[in-house]
This record gives C-alpha cells, structure tokens and sequence, in this order.
C-alpha cells in the first residue's frame, strides 16, 4: 500500500498485469472471472458485422531503370536495365507518407502529447485497452465500483466513429455483464445476440483476464485467456491445467462456446499467460516466468500447425528481445511487422517502458525504447493498436493534469515506426567489368542495417562446359530503413550500395539490381612487388565440405611471406608475382595438415583438400574448432542423435576451457518441406530454431550459462549442398557455430 492508502502499482500489477496467481485473494479472484463473458461476445459479433476501408493516402513511385555498380553501367548492354527503387526524388524522406496514418494528418492534443481518456478513467486503475477490430469499440480491465468486487472489464463506444481519424468522443463506460444475471439485458448484450444460446461461460472461480480474440476468415472465432487450473467442491478438477497461471483457449462453432481447455503443449507447471495470437492464426506470444529464461519474466512465442491446429513446443524470444529483468505485454502489429512489450529494463525513461522490434524477415531485431512522448517516468505498458494503423491505446500511472489515479488509459497518433513494413525483394546480377559477362566465382553480399548484418552468397548457374551462365542472388527486405549491401568477390574491387527504402512503398515491389565488379589490377609501374590475386578453398577431401576454420600460410623458401584470411565459406585469397613458385600450408582442427607447391602461370584457383585425422574437430579443445563442427539431425527432426553428442560435450569442454568464449548456435533445414511453398519458410525457420534451441539446451545440461549461448535460425537459406531432396539434401539438416567477439 502506498502512503495514500491506495494500492500501489507494484501491487496491482501483481494480480492484473503480470497474473502471478495470489491465493490470498481467492475471492476477489472469482468475482473477476464473472466480467470476462460479455466482452468476448461482443467481440465475436463485431467479427461478422464490421466492415473496413482504408483510408491510407499512396504516393506512387516513379521508378527508374538502371544498373548499380563500383564502375559505369555499359549502355549498350541490354540486360543493364533494372528497376531501381532509390531513384532519388521517389524515396527520400519528405515522401513519406502524409495521409491518415501519421501524425501531420490526425488531429492530435496540443504539443503532441498522449490524450488522456478522460471520460474513460476513473479513481483507481484502468488497464490493458483492447480494441475491437473496426476501430467502434474500447474494452478495458478497471478496478472502479461495479456490480462485483475487485478489477472487472468495462466498455465504451466512440460516438465519432466512423471517422477514425478525427477527436475520440467515448461514451460513458458501462459494466459487461452476464445476459441472465439482469431480466432486461444491457445494451452490451443486445448488441451481442437477439437470443440466449452458445454462452461462453469459463466456469472458473479463480482469475480469467488478458483476453485474446482471433478472428479468421472461414474459421471458428478462437478466444485466448489466462486462468489457473479449478478444483470444486468436492475436490474433483473442474478444470485441467498445470499449477501456476495457464494459458486456455475456447472457439465458437455452431453458436456455442466449445469447452475451456488449457493448452497442454505450451503450459508448464510455472506463470504462463498474456497470450498473443498473430492474424493468421500460426503464431502466439506469450510471457513465461520458467526456468530457462533470461530474466524474471520472458517472452516466448510458439508455432502453430494450422491443419493439425497443435502448437510446437514454446521457443524463447532470445536475448535481443528478453534481458535480466521483466518483458510483459507482448502485442504485434495486424501486418506482423512490429512487436511492442513493455519492460522494466535499464536505461529506459521510467520503471515500466514500452519498447517495439522490427521483424528484419529473418528475426526480431533489438528492440528500441519508444521515447518521449509515450513513455513516462512512470509506468507505461499494455500498448494496443488499432487494425488500421492510425492510433495506439496504452495504460500509464504518469503524472498528468487530468490523471484519475492509478493506470489511465491514454491514446496517442501511431507514429511512423511502428507502421507496419512492407516486403522488397531485391534481387541482383554479379557480373565481371571487363568482360559484362556473369563472374563464375561465388560472391558474398552482406546487407548492413542499424547493428545486423544478413550474410549470404550469390547462385551460379553453370553449363556441362564450364561456363557460367548466370550468377545471382535475392533477398526479401522490408521497407523504414536504409540498408547497406557490400558484395565481394575474392580477386575483384568490392562494391557497395545504399538501398534506401523508407517512403511510402507499395507491398510485392522488386528492386533488379545489376553489380559490375572491377578485377584488382596489379600495379603496372612495378609489377614485381604487386602480383595478381589468385582465390583459394579449403575442404574436406571426403565431403567437399567447406572448412572454414582452416589457417593458410604461404611460404617463398624457408619464409613465411603471407597469412591470408580464411572466411566462413573457407575461401582465401593470395598474391602472386609473375613467374612465382611458392608453397601454401594448410592446417585445420581435425585434419592432417598439407603443404602443397604452385606456379604462378596459369594458375586460376586453388582448391586444398584436407583429410581427416580420424579425431573430433575439437578433442585438442581449441577455441577455433567450434567453427567446423556440424551437428546433423534427421529429416523433419530437432532431436539430437546420440551420436552426435560426443561433438556437443567436446565444444562444453572448449568452453569450459575458455570462459569468455561465447558462441552463436546457428540452425538450418533442408529444402523437402511438404506444403504450401508459401509455408515453407516459415515451417523451416520454427524447424532451424528448434534444432539450435535442442543444442543449446544440451549445452546447459553440459554446465554452459545460457547467456553464453546465442540462438539463430536460418531455415533453408545457408545451404551446404544445393539439393531438393532428402537424400543429397541431409548435409543441410544442421546446426553450425560461430565464436562472437569478446
């Protein structure tokens, strides 16, 4: 209790929040659960009554054709003309755009501050708005004076709806009630249904809260809660669950409410809740105080198989997304771009900040506090938005002339970072300068964005004589940002391109790029000293596995003169003076070293086999080791074979070794998923997480700290081997790791 008397904001977040079952409240508990009914049935019946538009002003691009480059596009070359999404009057900040979705347009309170609901609010707390998908209609959790004791759900209707746009004039809220605990209804339930049948009535005499309703076109209306586990009178279960708060679901199929179950594949015997489900329906967040984590509360997400309807087992968010502290409230944006949670994190403005993540296409990036205005020196959590991207609803206990006490709701214009991105698919074409024919050697492309990089090589298309026809490579980027791509090609000048991609974009654009990269050309004023750039691999002699954890020496008699760079595809690189003879050693952890002589004329590429010394990579428990290790799994599996766990226990010892090592485990999948090739990379990223969460859960029970071990999923976009089927394809069945900087 705070020195007022009233309940402080750690204590009402105790049981309306963060749903830590208190069984020292069993009565109030109960009393909640009897507020919960009406607001789902008013949202189901909204489902099939609201209509949409968008009102979303477009500003068209006018695209440009032309090559990008480190030298001049040949004009005469036909197949330089590209569409260029950086054409430099379409894609500048000032396009941006100016209709209803952003704060120029939307009239907003003076000095562009949160609008407190006034109207809305009342003494105590008022948290945790959700908003009904046309936009009509507010449902919030309050603690004022009702029917029933505690915090209970309430609604209001905006009286300028359907102008979105303009001033919110909310009605006065009224109690959501049970249709048969008054003769006349209230006008909650007539707006529900005209007859009393298919009630949704949970049957819990603990705590029902945090509501997530689904709607799907075609499907049944889900409903997601959080709840505890029930025990009647008699002491028989009444309803299932694990102890500690749950997760429950029920759905509306020939007007009635199925029964209330609890979610068995996602339920531990710890607080899971606040439930999440993305628009589609594949996907739920979650908050989860379980063992495992990587601070009091995380949040976690799990995969759903929308033919079965079975969720996967529940995957932690990582550290860019959780810290040491409490991550709660986590909602995503309908385009499911954007996920927004509230923590209590350092380095934020108050106790509670909300914060939101970019989807980069792959991951979650790291998350960006929100600032000012929206966040407070209080507490400031529980941010909902509207499915039309105008507004933002969000609970605060800040300091405001018109604050009632406790939570307030507020809303505020949705500002341009939390709009939803769109998908570009920029593609590209590596060709050689000199010749404008494609090069026949791989590239590396690494697109740069704020602090990621996305690595990936280019696809050559050979014929049976040798010549390469064709050397390309696509990625799917999204729109808000500006990225940087640097491609390079061992032998030839890098280039690099700003892709700028904020403004206002449509969705399914391509960005055609063709890259001309300059050979290094030796110094001619003293070509003795200079020489030529001769590219190099390593790999296994049995495999044709790339090693990238080899080390190169070239040697000119007794001397070393040259320690070139090995990268993550085993490639090198060296200088070679005309008419040179020279000797290049190559050495790998579990491998028999070879030392192999070359003459500089004709020489084009060199390739250096490595045989295997019959012994793990990492039996010597040296750090670079971890950097050839492969973990196999089987076809659709991210269990771990017993025979790989030799390799496992080997890298727990190399960090036990080396304590300040920390390691990035990285999961990939093979190209056989048997689907919907629209799902395929989604079933593919959920498989590669799980085969690298498997890793690092086996790690930890080796004796390696959790926060030492960084999960990555890759689905099938890193391929070892180029194969479509599950035979040639089981070398990209893997997990692989990569050592981070100290």
């Amino acid at each position: 209790m705070g020195p007022s008397g009233k309940k402080s904001c750690r204590e009402i977040r105790d049981y309306s929040t963060i749903f830590v079952w208190k069984p020292d409240r069993p009565g109030r508990m109960f009393m909640a659960l009897f507020r919960i009914l009406p607001a789902i049935w008013m949202l189901s019946l909204m489902s099939v009554v609201s209509t949409w538009t968008q009102s979303w002003a477009e500003i068209p691009l006018n695209n440009t054709s032309q090559p990008v480059s480190n030298t001049e596009a040949d004009p005469s070359d036909p197949s330089s003309n590209s569409e260029n999404l950086n054409s430099v009057d379409t894609l500048n900040p000032d396009s941006r755009r100016t209709g209803p979705a952003t704060n120029r347009a939307i009239e907003l309170p003076a000095d562009d501050e949160p609008e407190n609901l006034n109207t809305l609010n009342a003494p105590g707390a008022d948290y945790a708005p959700f908003i009904v998908e046309d936009g009509k209609y507010i449902i919030f959790q309050s603690e004022r004076p009702g029917t029933l004791e505690g915090h209970g759900l309430w609604y209001s209707f905006n009286r300028n709806f359907p102008d979105r746009a303009g001033p919110a004039e909310y009605s006065v809220p009224l109690e959501l009630r049970f249709p048969y605990q008054d003769r006349d209804p209230n006008d909650t339930m007539r707006i529900l249904f005209s007859e009393n049948k298919g009630y949704f009535v949970p049957g819990s005499d603990g705590f029902d809260g945090h509501p997530c309703v689904l709607y799907r076109n075609g499907q049944p209306v889900e409903i997601y809660l959080t709840s505890t586990r029930q025990v009647d009178a008699s002491g028989k279960l009444s309803r299932d669950g694990f102890s500690g708060t749950n997760i429950y679901y029920s759905r509306f199929r020939n007007n009635r409410w199925s029964e209330v179950r609890h979610i068995n594949e996602i339920n531990s015997d710890y607080n899971d809740r606040m439930a999440y489900v993305t628009q589609d329906g594949s996907r739920m967040y979650f908050v989860s105080d379980r063992p495992g984590g990587y601070g009091g509360n995380d949040i976690y997400y799990t995969q759903r198989d929308l033919k079965t309807g079975l969720w996967s087992a529940p995957i932690n968010l990582g550290p860019d997304i959780n810290s040491r502290y409490d991550e709660i409230t986590p909602h995503v944006s309908y385009g499911g771009s954007r996920l927004i949670f509230a923590s209590n994190r350092p380095g934020g403005i108050g106790h509670f900040d909300l914060y939101f993540s970019r989807f980069s296409g792959y991951d979650w990036e790291k998350p960006e506090n929100l600032g000012r205005p929206i966040n407070s020196e209080r507490d400031d959590e529980a941010l909902s938005l509207t499915r039309d991207g105008l507004w933002l609803y969000f609970a605060s206990d800040r300091e405001h002339p018109m604050a009632m006490g406790g939570f307030d709701l507020y809303r505020f214009a949705t500002p341009d970072n939390l709009l939803d991105s769109v998908k570009i698919l920029l593609t590209g074409k590596i060709m050689d300068a000199s010749s404008k024919l494609p090069l026949g050697l791989d590239a590396t492309i690494k697109i740069q964005f704020e602090d990621r990089t996305i690595v990936m090589s280019s696809r050559k298309t050979v014929k049976t004589d040798g010549i390469t026809v064709s050397n390309q490579f696509e990625v799917e980027l999204y729109s808000g940002r500006i990225y940087r791509a640097e491609i390079s090609v061992p032998g030839y000048e890098p280039a690099e391109i700003q892709l700028d991609y904020r403004g206002s974009i449509p969705s399914g654009r391509t960005d055609e790029r063709i890259v001309f990269l300059e050979p290094i050309r030796p110094d001619t004023t003293n070509p003795d000293e200079e020489g030529r750039i001769v590219p190099g691999i390593v790999v296994d002699a049995d495999t044709g596995l790339a090693l990238p954890a080899s080390t190169i020496r070239k040697f000119s008699g007794a001397d070393v003169v040259q320690v070139p760079d090995v990268d993550q595809k085993g490639e090198f690189a060296v200088t070679v003076k005309p008419g040179e003879s020279f000797e290049l050693e190559a050495r790998s952890p579990g491998y028999t070293m070879k030392r192999l002589r070359f003459e500089e004329n004709g020489l084009e590429k060199i390739r250096i086999e490595l045989k295997s010394d019959g012994t793990d990579p990492c039996e010597n428990y040296q750090p670079a080791c971890v950097d050839n290790v492969r973990i196999l799994f089987a076809l659709n599996e991210s269990s771990i074979r017993p025979s790989e766990l030799r390799k496992i226990r080997n890298i727990a010892e190399v960090m036990k070794r080396n304590p300040d090592m920390r390691i990035e485990v990285q999961g990939h999948t093979d190209r056989t998923y048997r689907g919907p090739e629209d799902r395929a990379y989604e079933y593919n990223l959920m498989l590669s997480k799980e085969r690298a969460l498997a890793v690092q859960k086996a790690l930890v029970d080796m004796g390696i700290a959790s926060n030492r071990l960084f999960i990555k999923g890759y689905s099938y976009l890193r391929p070892i081997v180029p194969a479509q089927d599950a035979v040639t394809g089981a070398v990209n069945r893997r997990v692989e790791f990569r050592r981070l900087r100290q």
